[in-house]
C-alpha cells in the first residue's frame, strides 16, 4: 500500500507538471501564431497520430499484458515498429503532396514528412515503457514523461519565437515521444542495466503477440483516426481558421485528459492485469477505479468548462473568442466519458481488445454522421457536437460490454458517477450564478483565482450532500496524497 501511494504521488506530480508545461507553452505560442497555423498543425498532427498509433501503442499494451515476456518479444516488437516507421515515412513522402493539394493547405507535405521522421523513436519508447510497466517502475515512467514534456515545451516556445510557426506546434506534441526513450535509457544506464536491445525478427514470438497486437492495433488506429477525420471535416466545411479555433480549444482540454488517462491507465492496468482469471471481479474493480477517477476528473472538467470564458482569453489572448464555447462543450464531453475509459482498460487487461475496437468504430461512425447532420442544420456547433457524440457512443459501448461480462457490472459505478456529476453541476451553477449571470466576465487573473477558489469550496460541500461515500473517499485521497 505504501508503494502504491508513492506511485500515485509520482503520477500525480507527473500529471501536474505536464499540464503546467503544456498550458504555459500554449499560452506563449497562441500569442505568436495565427489560427490558420493552428489549423494546419491540426491537419498534420491528425495524420501523424494515426501513423504513430500503428507503430508503438499496440506493442506496448501487448508486451505489458503478457504473463511471460522474453527478450525475443522485445526484439521482435522493435523490428516491427521500425519497419512500420519506415513505411510511414515513405507514405508521407508519397501522399503528403497529394493531401496538400486536396485540402489546399500549403506547407502540409513538408510538415508531415518532418513529423513522420519523429516517429522513429516511438517504437523504442513503447518497448521501454512496457518493460517499466511490467516492473512497476511508475516513478521512473512519471519522471521521464514529465521531463520530456518540459523540455519539449521549452523548445516549442523557442521555435515559435524564432519564427518556425507550425513546427513549434509539432515539437510541442511529438518531441516528448523522442525524448522519453532517451531519458529511460539514462535510468537504465544509472542502474547498470542493458540499454541496447538488438533489432531482430522472431516469427514464433511475433505470432505470440500478434493476436492481441493486431486487434489493439486496429482499435488504436480507429481511435486515433477520429481526431484526424474531425479535423479534415472541419477544414473541408469551414476552413483552416475555424479548425485553428477547434485546435486551440482542444489544447485547453487535451493536456488534462492525456495526463489523467495516461497516468490512470498505467496504474489501473497494473491492478487489472492481475485479475485476468476472474472477469467478474475485474469488471467490478474497473467500476471502482472509474468512480474514484470521476471524483477528481468530473469536477476538474466541469470547472474548466465553467471558467472557460475567463480562463481561455486570459491564456491565449484576443482573437480566439469562438474557441470558448468549443472548449466548454469539449470539456463536458471528456468529463462525461473519461471515467468509463477504465472499463476499456479492463477489457485490454482481460485480453479482449476487440471490445475497444468495436467501441471506437461505432464512435467514429456516429461522429461522422452527426457532424454532417449538424453542419447542415447549424454549422457553428457541428464540431463540438460530433466530438460529444463520439464520446457518448464509446461510453455506451463500454457499459454494454460490462453488462455482458457481469450482470449489473457497471450499475454501481454508473449510479455513483451520476451523483458525482450532480455535485459538479451544483458547483458549476454556483460559479455561473455568481460570476457570469448578467455581465461580461472580468478577464483577469484575480477573477480567475476567485472562481477557482469558489469551485474548490463549493464542490466538496456539494459532493458531501450528493454522495457521502464519494466525499469520504475524496477526503481520504487528500489525506493520503
Amino acid at each position: 500500500m505504501h508503494m502504491f501511494r508513492i506511485w500515485i504521488g509520482a503520477s500525480t506530480a507527473d500529471a501536474v507538471v505536464r499540464l503546467a508545461a503544456q498550458m504555459l507553452s500554449t499560452v506563449v505560442v497562441a500569442r505568436i501564431l495565427s489560427p490558420a497555423e493552428f489549423g494546419l498543425a491540426a491537419l498534420v498532427l491528425g495524420v501523424n497520430t494515426v501513423m504513430g498509433a500503428f507503430i508503438g501503442l499496440p506493442f506496448e499494451e501487448s508486451l505489458s499484458q503478457r504473463r511471460r515476456l522474453y527478450t525475443a518479444h522485445l526484439e521482435t516488437a522493435l523490428f516491427a515498429s521500425i519497419f512500420l516507421t519506415a513505411a510511414a515515412i515513405l507514405l508521407s513522402i508519397v501522399m503528403g503532396p497529394l493531401i496538400e493539394r486536396w485540402v489546399d493547405a500549403p506547407g502540409f507535405a513538408a510538415c508531415l514528412i518532418v513529423s513522420s521522421l519523429l516517429l522513429l523513436w516511438q517504437g523504442p519508447g513503447a518497448v521501454s515503457k512496457a518493460v517499466a510497466r511490467r516492473s512497476r517502475r511508475f516513478v521512473e515512467i512519471s519522471t521521464c514523461q514529465a521531463l520530456s514534456t518540459v523540455i519539449a515545451s521549452i523548445l516549442s516556445i523557442v521555435t515559435a519565437i524564432a519564427g518556425w510557426g507550425v513546427y513549434a506546434l509539432l515539437l510541442q506534441r511529438l518531441l516528448p515521444n523522442v525524448l522519453y526513450p532517451m531519458l529511460s535509457a539514462v535510468f537504465l544506464w544509472s542502474r547498470g542495466q542493458k540499454i541496447w536491445i538488438p533489432v531482430r525478427w522472431h516469427g514464433a514470438r511475433f505470432q505470440e503477440i500478434f493476436r492481441f497486437s493486431w486487434l489493439h492495433l486496429a482499435d488504436v488506429g480507429v481511435t486515433s483516426s477520429a481526431p484526424a477525420v474531425l479535423a479534415f471535416m472541419v477544414n473541408a466545411f469551414f476552413g483552416a481558421v475555424t479548425l485553428g479555433q477547434l485546435n486551440i480549444a482542444l489544447r485547453i482540454v487535451d493536456p488534462l485528459r492525456m495526463a489523467l488517462m495516461g497516468v490512470g491507465h498505467n496504474l489501473a492496468f497494473s491492478v487489472l492485469v492481475r485479475l485476468q482469471d476472474d472477469p467478474a471481479r475485474l469488471v467490478r474493480t474497473a467500476g471502482e477505479i472509474a468512480s474514484g477517477v470521476a471524483v477528481v476528473a468530473v469536477p476538474a472538467f466541469v470547472g474548466l468548462a465553467a471558467s472557460a470564458p475567463v480562463l481561455l482569453p486570459l491564456l491565449v489572448g484576443p482573437g480566439w473568442e469562438l474557441a470558448v464555447l468549443l472548449s466548454q462543450i469539449l470539456c463536458l464531453a471528456v468529463g462525461l466519458s473519461l471515467p468509463y475509459r477504465f472499463f476499456y482498460s479492463s477489457y485490454s487487461a482481460l485480453g479482449r481488445p476487440e471490445y475497444g475496437l468495436i467501441g471506437s468504430t461505432i464512435g467514429l461512425v456516429c461522429m461522422a454522421a452527426s457532424f454532417v447532420v449538424v453542419a447542415w442544420i447549424d454549422g457553428h456547433f457541428a464540431a463540438p457536437v460530433a466530438f460529444l457524440i463520439y464520446e457518448l457512443s464509446t461510453t455506451i459501448v463500454a457499459l454494454i460490454y460490462a453488462q455482458v461480462l457481469v450482470r449489473k457490472g457497471a450499475t454501481e459505478a454508473l449510479l455513483r458517477i451520476g451523483r458525482i456529476w450532480l455535485a459538479a453541476l451544483i458547483m458549476a451553477g454556483i460559479i455561473t450564478g455568481l460570476y457570469f449571470r448578467d455581465h461580461a466576465p472580468d478577464i483577469s487573473l484575480a477573477n480567475l483565482l476567485i472562481i477557482i477558489t469558489t469551485g474548490a469550496i463549493a464542490y466538496p460541500i456539494a459532493l458531501r450532500l450528493a454522495c457521502r461515500p464519494c466525499f469520504q473517499g475524496f477526503v481520504s485521497l487528500l489525506r493520503n496524497r
